[in-house]
């Protein structure tokens, strides 16, 4: 299945507490999965598309688990890209 995302992929953290935050796409949330002991949480629409991934605990975040799990392992490199330049924000 190709991904249909509507927006470049970034990222930025929270300094309270360390989370990264990473934007995959713009569409509505809907719910959330909660992975490995609260570590990560993937923001998800409707349809089950990944629309964030908030990191919680990143030496529990195994990037290419999670993408391969929520059928996005094409966008990995781009996350990393994002991730690599993850400033403060939003």
């Amino acid at each position: 299945m190709k991904y249909d995302r509507t927006m470049t992929i970034s990222a930025y953290t929270v300094p309270e507490g360390g989370i990264l935050m990473i934007n995959v796409s713009e569409r509505t949330w809907d719910h959330m999965d909660v992975i490995g002991d609260h570590a990560v949480a993937v923001d998800l629409d409707a349809d089950r598309n990944v629309i964030g991934i908030e990191v919680l605990d990143q030496d529990q975040f195994d990037l290419d688990a999670v993408a391969a799990e929520y059928g996005i392992a094409d966008l990995v490199p781009e996350i990393r890209a994002a991730i690599a330049v993850a400033k403060p924000g939003p």
